[in-house]
């Protein structure tokens, strides 16, 4: 094969002249560049030097760097260099180029080529001599030398290089020659497509021609008015003879007369036309150029490091296991997906032989230079079945980490022998070392040759930094001082001469420090070295015994104190730090805590304040925010990635350690290793120094060594993560790619000419939008992927059952029909945006199901087009560039029908200079990573499948939408590609076949020609008769050039033809077999395998086989074929969800969109049974509930009519997502719902977690359950981590709590209101004025209630004040004071009220209070008061036992609340009474004065204290409870007038007791209430119901009042509180309104409802003054009042809230 492709480089030499005929030289030339060459920004930086001052400084660095470029051993090629026939175009060509070399140029070719060049004149420059410069005839000039020195730049070419590129000042120095300026050495090597050299973009003389202005208009596409650019660069330009110098035999010049300067256009080059990173996004710089000509594959040299041959023959194996053991047999340390998947992608371990199989790979890349794609499909037999395509690229990826890591190892090694050297030429034999000095053995640098990765290298480097760090700058010195004393005395004059550099001091390191006090010897002292301990934590046994010192180490302290360490302690701290370090810098105990540390590390994760409340359900971290000691190889996938970036936006916090302390003691690593360290003996000596040795040990491991590993634990986790979603990235791409173009079933009539597939598929793409204001659009694309027609569709995605809409859908239709029908497309395609796509396929398939019908027509199908894609192309620069007049919604109707047509050349159009392949969504955090990672790995997946499938340049050509796919093809890339796609487009030709990659314009090397010839596939069938030149069929076939031969002899041998006649026609013979494949089963290709191997081919049995496969079936799609999509895919397609975003359990909120009802059939209709409401006499709908009916027939003709929605079951919504949401009528409360409507409306957004998906109908069962939202049960939420912390989580919860509690500011508004008293204060401030101020004074302030309330705090004594809430009403702004106050139920007019009617009584009430005798002023908590007034009566008490003692005291923490203390015997007592307005509340009595309420309590201190907690015992039961409202009643009693409650206190004081039903009682709070019947629960047996009827009570009018026959409430203990049936509850608003006495309902069982006897009270007493009117008493009848009125039991009595009157 190599010959073959060197004769077709012969002749492509011949026929394209001299300069073609050295091209193999040229290559070789430019792989020893790419081998030795700088880096490009170092040549950039070489090439811009232009500084007139730097001259000298750039030429010795550029005879440094170009050093390298000129081969020692030159390649001898007899056979290209002596080709000499050359036409006379060719020499004029060639004698040009030659023109513009130098002698560097001259040296290299002829070294290079083995032959003599006449070499031409060298072109001089020459200063322009300004105005202002003195005139030539006034300048004494001795010579002809002189003025040469004078005119030139000053260079002698015998004593010193001109820098290769040096730029020259246009405004210093011009061109003798027409326009043209000197040119760099190696810009004479790269040339342009006209065969020119390339100019420096730098040099502002130089100039373009027109074709490079071209080349810019065709890759930037924009039309460039050349005249307009000629225009902005127009200058001022001399002509190349304006100025002449003539030089006179005696050396003096005179200046001839300068010829009239005319004005001259420069010619405008893209470099002054474009930025320097538009050219380089277009690859247009001479970086890429010198990657065009290259004979290397583009990704090859692209690398960061490029690939090169290996060192030696060694090298290789060397590599293959360290790439077996570090890429193949290393597990991550988290784990990770694909480590354990299968097939692509998996890693698997491998077995040993893979290691033969990774050297045979290297040697394929190294050595041949193949590319991967290459090696996977025609080495097979290198590498399978070891190794797949997958894993070639990871061999590629290590191949690179192995160069850098040789690279370092090299450069570490050469620092070690230098310092080897220094230390050999250092060392006195007659001065005795130090005690810190080391040795650098051979030991030292075998290790570094032993290192296997970057962290062990890192390892040695800072361990020889530790022991020979300050010993480097020395180094350094000395071979500076060495090199100058052999440069000799003038160097050093020169030396001398140069500027003194100020040099800052340097700090010293504490471990230096420590080393010049000499604390070394006292480390020594410690009993291990540093490498002896590494020994015994490598074996994990004591293998090294440690070595006591005799004496203890205080007592060796003290010989080392001196300076900085002036005591035996921080001697010995000193010392312990100097272990420290040195076994913290140990590699080997490096490595071994590192790989322990990797094994046992844990974490801790935990939320921040803003985290706590910022992650909820929805964040990607709520199963991980709390984690305790989670191991770090159970973190999974990108887990940490997550951690970090949550730690990034502080929400978390995380933490990774080995060792955890436990009050105050180290974990087990620690204790583990305690012990190699130790001396096992149990002396005062021996115990000293195990202590100052763990010491030592612990601070290396906390301070040093455990930072580090954590450091590089979190890059390699971090690593690993970023893998794991690169790698899902790719996978999602390869599923995208995978899939074959479209293909239709073959129709019953294959003459059908309406049906033809031959010529590809006519596909048609549907996209609409969202948005109803947008216009929706279909495309209709040929086989070729271009676009034959369109139609515009503003109306499709109208609705039918909209009346207003349904005419314009229809005509839309039957536009859409129409265009279908004329165009008969094979396949329609419709974007995937939402539901609605749903009904838009079933109108287009019901459309084809008519043409079908009606006009016989092919089926066509309808297939749903996920649309993300074509959103991203129909926004990119390429589509705006292609379909500039194409609205966008058209542009994605065209992508849609691309895609489906063929994937792999729709998705490659975003593989552009503008990188818009990353726009597409792979990986939720796809954005994490880094851009140019994720765009390789994306890259090398088109790689792979545009490799499997090929590419035909030649469509690629006439269709650019294809053109993408050529940078993929392998050796090729974007600049290799697209150069062979502008050769062929140049020169008007098309790729006839392969051989023409080498022999025509394209002159592609053997090495790019070898990779990428079996990828570029020719259609043959399609040029036919088109051209005369030899058409080879298997150039359309994925069989490689090399194996041509063997093919054919395949088919030879398969027909049974001679192949040694005379006639014998190979090709004719595989023109046959290819007809009839089906006769190559019959060849033993195995034995054809080993004649091969004979030969001297090669084991090539995997090759025959897949020649044999190519030529049944030439270039066979592998692709996977389109398959429509599951229904679970449908789903995820159209609602844009995934798995791990829509799951049972997840929390979402959506708006009601109505009530869901179940209407009745007919069997219930039947079974109806509509009831009717006695009270009412309406009739109810027994479905639907609706009870208006005032006939039974209305009730059936609601049926009949089909008015009855039926029984409400639930409630519809409807998520963002598109997908319906349900909440049944079970679901939406925990309590009991009939009425959905009472709790929802339309419209309304409701919170719910998802109970069940139905993906086939696009509907999710929802809860809207409270305990189902807070889920304390974890029952719906997601499954939390295993390491899960509830433990810290509860604390944060307490302390947020609290802390919300304490912390919670009271916000105030500031009121304008003008009064003395009025304040705009905060409460801490109110309380530090009225401490100044006086008892009784009060301050009125803002409340924190906001702005309709107020705030009274006044002073009721020394540190206890009272706060009393006023609100307002009537208000005309937020600022200003209401037209009412209210305190309670009392309301006031103004503030002056306030303080007159309420503040000033309570004031003078306290006061006469803290006056009086028997009050104390204790002072402190409630404890501290009780202790003392105990103490107080206890003593006075044994005083004069016949008296009571009792005192009256105040307590802070109740402000207006006192307490009565006394001791009638042995126990003491405590009371409790308040102040009010109108007076002193004791016992649930107000007395209006304190003299008063003291002579009562004197007189009824033996009476049972009244509970104040309990309600008033209206007819109360024993064993009965009561649910009265305290404040309730208070507010209601405290509006009493005193005259009604005086007389009710005479009416209850005379109620006797009584008998009722049986039952007898004590009556603890006798209370008359008129007008009203007690009702007692039914008793379990039999009784006989009546009124008893009770003496009368004399009023103060002397009438009988209540009457004879009037019944009277009897009282008991602890009855059930009276409830009436519609009764409000008793805190409900009493309404004015007459009083009506309604008669309650008889029960079932033959009780009456209890009655609210507070309410009666009132009732009575608003009637007191009426005359009463004698009542009949009748079986189960209330007495009413006489102008009460028979009304329903339902109807709500007035002033039925009411409080009881005995809590006034």
């Amino acid at each position: 094969m190599a010959s073959f492709v060197d004769d077709e480089a012969e002749l492509a030499s011949s026929s394209e002249g001299s300069i073609a005929a050295s091209d193999d030289e040229i290559q070789d030339r430019d792989e020893e560049i790419i081998k030795k060459k700088p880096s490009g920004k170092k040549r950039k930086r070489i090439a811009q030097d232009s500084d007139d001052d730097e001259d000298d400084e750039d030429g010795e660095e550029l005879d440094q760097n170009l050093e390298d470029l000129i081969d020692d051993n030159p390649l001898e090629d007899d056979e290209n260099s002596e080709s000499g026939n050359v036409s006379a175009e060719g020499e004029k060509e060639r004698s040009d180029v030659e023109e513009d070399l130098d002698d560097e140029d001259y040296d290299l070719l002829e070294e290079n080529l083995g032959q003599k060049f006449e070499r031409k004149p060298k072109r001089r420059r020459i200063k322009s001599v300004s105005d202002d410069d003195e005139p030539a005839e006034s300048r004494d000039i001795g010579s002809k030398e002189e003025l040469q020195n004078d005119l030139f730049s000053g260079y002698d070419d015998d004593d010193v290089e001109r820098p290769a590129r040096a730029s020259v000042r246009d405004e210093d120095i011009r061109d003798i020659e027409s326009g043209e300026g000197e040119e760099s050495d190696i810009d004479d090597f790269v040339v342009d497509d006209d065969g020119q050299p390339i100019k420096d973009p730098k040099k502002k003389r130089k100039t373009y021609n027109n074709a490079a202005l071209q080349e810019a208009q065709e890759i930037f596409g924009m039309d460039m008015d050349m005249e307009m650019l000629e225009e902005e660069s127009d200058g001022e330009e001399y002509d190349e003879q304006d100025e002449e110098y003539d030089q006179d035999v005696e050396g003096e010049a005179e200046r001839r007369p300068a010829k009239v300067s005319k004005k001259k256009k420069t010619k405008t080059s893209i470099f002054q036309v474009y930025e320097p990173s538009e050219l380089e996004k277009s690859h247009l710089t001479e970086f890429d150029q010198d990657i065009r000509m290259a004979d290397m594959p583009e990704r090859f040299q692209l690398r960061d490091i490029p690939v090169c041959p290996p060192m030696d023959e060694l090298e290789l194996e060397e590599e293959a296991r360290w790439i077996f053991k570090q890429c193949f047999n290393s597990r991550p340390i988290s784990k990770q997906e694909y480590y354990e998947q299968e097939g692509l992608g998996g890693m698997q371990k491998k077995p040993n032989e893979t290691i033969g199989k990774i050297q045979e790979a290297l040697n394929l890349m190294r050595n041949q230079k193949f590319e991967v794609p290459f090696i996977a499909f025609y080495r097979k037999e290198f590498i399978e079945p070891e190794l797949n395509i997958i894993d070639l690229w990871k061999v590629y990826k290590w191949d690179e980490k192995w160069m850098e890591l040789r690279s370092r190892k090299q450069n570490l090694v050469r620092l070690f022998e230098r310092m080897q050297q220094f230390q050999f030429e250092q060392i006195d034999p007659d001065k005795p070392l130090e005690s810190h000095f080391r040795t650098l053995a051979e030991e030292d640098i075998e290790r570094v040759k032993t290192v296997q990765t970057m962290e062990h290298l890192h390892d040695v480097y800072q361990h020889f930094m530790l022991y020979y760090g300050n010993d480097v700058p020395k180094m350094k010195a000395a071979k500076r001082a060495k090199k100058t004393a052999e440069d000799g005395a003038e160097d050093q004059e020169e030396q001398d001469e140069e500027p003194e550099v100020l040099k800052h001091a340097k700090r010293k390191s504490l471990y230096m420090m420590c080393v010049e006090a000499g604390l070394v010897e006292i480390a020594k002292k410690f009993g291990l070295t540093p490498e002896q301990f590494g020994e015994n934590l490598r074996d994990n046994y004591q293998k090294h015994d440690v070595e006591q010192h005799p004496e203890e180490p205080m007592e060796v302290a003290v010989e080392y104190i001196r300076g900085q360490f002036s005591t035996s302690e921080t001697v010995l701290a000193g010392s312990k730090y100097v272990v420290a370090m040195q076994l913290a810098h140990d590699p080997v105990v490096r490595n071994c805590v590192r790989q322990i540390f990797y094994e046992r590390a844990k974490i801790s994760v935990r939320p921040t304040k803003r985290g706590i409340k910022e992650i909820d359900e929805a964040h990607s971290c709520y199963t991980f925010k709390y984690l305790k000691d989670k191991p770090v190889n159970d973190l999974a996938d990108d887990q940490f990635l997550k951690i970090v970036q949550a730690e990034a936006d502080k929400l978390l916090s995380y933490e990774i350690y080995i060792d955890q302390k436990c009050d105050g003691t180290l974990g087990t690593f620690f204790k583990e290793i305690e012990q190699l360290y130790h001396r096992d003996e149990f002396s005062n000596v021996v115990q000293e120094w195990n202590k100052l040795r763990s010491e030592a040990l612990e601070s290396s491991l906390n301070r040093m060594l455990y930072p580090l590993m954590v450091k590089e634990l979190k890059l390699k986790l971090l690593e690993e993560s970023r893998e794991c979603i690169t790698r899902a990235s790719c996978r999602k791409l390869y599923n995208w790619l995978k899939v074959a173009p479209y293909q239709v079933d073959q129709p019953l009539d294959e003459e059908d000419e309406d049906y033809d597939t031959s010529h590809g598929l006519r596909v048609m793409g549907l996209s609409y939008s969202i948005h109803a204001d947008e216009v929706s659009f279909c495309a209709i694309i040929d086989g070729d992927g271009e676009v034959t027609d369109y139609l515009r569709l503003p109306n499709i995605m109208k609705r039918r059952n909209i009346w207003h809409e349904k005419e314009q859908k229809e005509k839309e239709l039957q536009s859409l029909r129409d265009f279908v029908e004329a165009k008969k497309p094979h396949v329609i395609a419709v974007g995937a945006e939402s539901r609605e796509a749903l009904y838009l396929v079933e109108d287009i398939k019901a459309i084809v199901a008519e043409l079908e019908q009606e006009q016989q027509i092919a089926p066509i199908s309808v297939e749903l087009i996920d649309a993300e894609l074509s959103h991203v192309y129909a926004s990119s620069k390429k589509a705006e560039s292609d379909m500039r007049d194409y609205p966008k919604l058209l542009r994605q109707a065209i992508s849609l029908a691309r895609r489906l047509q063929d994937p792999l050349i729709e998705f490659s159009q975003l593989c552009n200079a503008d990188e818009e392949i990353l726009c597409l969504q792979y990986h939720p955090m796809q954005s994490a990573i880094n851009k140019d990672e994720l765009l390789e790995a994306l890259n090398l997946e088109f790689v792979n499948r545009v490799n499997e499938v090929g590419v035909d340049v030649n469509r690629c050509l006439t269709h650019p939408h294809t053109a993408q796919l050529i940078q993929f093809v392998c050796g090729l890339g974007p600049r290799k590609g697209f150069h062979l796609l502008k050769q062929l487009k140049q020169h008007s030709s098309r790729l006839e076949n392969r051989t023409q990659l080498v022999t025509s314009s394209v002159r592609m090397g053997p090495k790019v020609f070898i990779n990428c010839a079996g990828f570029i596939k020719i259609d043959t069938a399609s040029l036919g008769e088109m051209t005369e030149t030899y058409v080879e069929v298997l150039d359309s076939s994925r069989i490689h050039p090399e194996t041509y031969e063997w093919a054919r002899k395949m088919a030879v041998d398969a027909l049974e033809y001679d192949d040694t006649a005379e006639d014998a026609n190979p090709s004719g013979a595989l023109e046959e077999i290819l007809e009839s494949p089906e006769r190559l089963k019959d060849l033993d290709l195995d034995a054809f395998a080993e004649e091969l191997e004979r030969t001297g081919y090669g084991d090539k049995h995997i090759t025959l086989y897949d020649i044999r496969a190519e030529l049944s079936h030439r270039y066979k799609d592998l692709r996977t074929p389109y398959r429509n999509h599951t229904v679970e895919e449908r789903f995820n397609l159209l609602t844009k969800e995934t798995p791990q975003t829509f799951y049972i359990g997840k929390m979402v909120t959506s708006p009601v969109m109505g009530i869901a009802y179940r209407r009745p059939q007919g069997e219930q209709l039947e079974m109806a049974n509509p009831v009717r409401n006695d009270e009412t006499g309406l009739w109810q709908c027994p479905f639907c509930q609706k009870n208006d009916f005032p006939e039974l027939g209305e009730v059936w003709n609601h049926f009949d009519a089909g008015g009855c929605p039926g029984q409400a079951t639930g409630v519809k919504t409807m998520l963002d997502n598109g997908v319906f949401g349900y909440v049944p009528l079970k679901n939406l409360s925990d309590s009991h719902v009939s009425h959905p409507e009472e709790r929802v409306r339309r419209g309304m957004v409701i919170r719910g977690r998802i109970t069940k998906i139905d993906i086939e109908k696009f509907q999710v069962e929802l809860t809207c359950k409270t305990s189902d939202l807070v889920d304390a049960d974890h029952k719906w939420r997601l499954q939390l981590d295993h390491f899960y912390d509830y433990d810290v989580q509860d604390e944060d919860k307490k302390a947020e709590e609290t802390r919300q509690k304490h912390q919670r500011k009271q916000v105030y508004t500031n009121r304008v209101i003008v009064h003395p008293s009025f304040h705009n204060i905060d409460y801490k401030t109110c309380i530090v004025k009225l401490e100044q101020m006086e008892q009784g004074e009060a301050i009125i302030r803002p409340s924190s209630k906001g702005s309709d309330h107020l705030t009274v705090t006044w002073k009721v004594a020394e540190g206890v004040f009272q706060h009393i809430d006023v609100k307002e009403e009537g208000k005309s702004g937020p600022f200003s004071l209401g037209k009412s106050l209210w305190i309670g139920q009392e309301q006031f007019e103004d503030l002056d009220e306030i303080i007159a009617r309420h503040i000033q009584p309570l004031a003078a009430f306290a006061r006469d209070i803290m006056n009086y005798k028997y009050y104390k002023d204790v002072g402190g908590d409630k404890k501290t008061v009780e202790k003392f007034i105990e103490n107080i009566i206890i003593n006075e008490k044994k005083v004069a036992p016949n008296k009571i003692p009792y005192y009256l005291t105040s307590y802070k923490e109740m402000p207006g609340i006192f307490r009565l203390s006394y001791l009638p015997r042995k126990t003491p007592h405590h009371e409790y009474f308040s102040i009010k307005p109108d007076g002193l509340c004791y016992r649930k009595q107000i007395f209006h004065s304190l003299s008063s309420m003291i002579r009562y309590f004197k007189e009824h201190y033996r009476d049972v204290i009244p509970d104040l907690s309990m309600r008033t015992p209206v007819g109360v039961m024993a064993g009965s409870s009561i649910n009265v409202d305290n404040a309730t009643i208070q507010r209601a009693a405290a509006v009493l007038p005193n005259s009604v409650y005086n007389t009710l206190q005479q009416v209850a004081a005379q109620t006797p007791y009584g008998n009722y039903g049986g039952y007898q009682g004590s009556v603890t709070t006798p209370l008359l209430t008129p007008g009203q019947a007690h009702h007692m629960p039914p008793p379990r047996g039999p009784m006989v119901m009546h009124t008893p009827h009770y003496p009368v009570t004399p009023n103060a009018a002397g009438q009988g009042w209540p009457p004879s026959n009037y019944p009277v409430t009897p009282q008991h203990v602890r009855s059930p509180r009276p409830q009436w049936a519609g009764t409000p509850l008793i805190n409900q608003t009493p309404r004015p309104g007459p009083a009506i006495i309604t008669t309650p309902k008889p029960s079932a069982s033959g009780a009456t409802t209890h009655q609210d006897w507070g309410k009666m009270a009132q009732l009575w007493a608003r009637n007191k003054t009426m005359q009463s009117e004698q009542i009949s008493s009748s079986n189960r009848m209330t007495p009413r009042s006489r102008a009460a009125s028979r009304q329903s039991p339902y109807v709500t009595p007035l002033g039925d809230s009411t409080p009881l009157i005995d809590e006034h």
